[in-house]
């Protein structure tokens, strides 16, 4: 046999019926996608703004407002918010 011979022997052999009836189930589903949250930009903060953000939390918090409102006011989650009032 020559070279080209072996070689489209070799790529017929690879491919099994098996193969692709699982290849074309598994692209045949259609489900709906898992939601996604919408992408936050990270920002990472310096310890000042840290510092300036955690001040202005535990006052809104003292003033009286939410964790939510205040995670939505500052574009944190409720959990950091939870997380500045218990580092001061």
């Amino acid at each position: 046999m020559t070279r080209k011979a072996k070689r489209s022997v070799a790529k017929a052999r690879t491919a099994s019926k098996k193969t692709t009836k699982a290849s074309a189930r598994k692209s045949a589903k259609t489900g709906s996608p898992a939601r996604k949250k919408p992408e936050q930009k990270l920002t990472r903060r310096s310890g000042a703004d840290v510092a300036k953000l955690q001040k202005a939390v535990i006052k809104s918090l003292k003033a009286g407002k939410s964790a939510q409102s205040l995670a939505a006011e500052f574009g944190i989650s409720t959990a950091y918010v939870y997380i500045l009032k218990n580092k001061g």
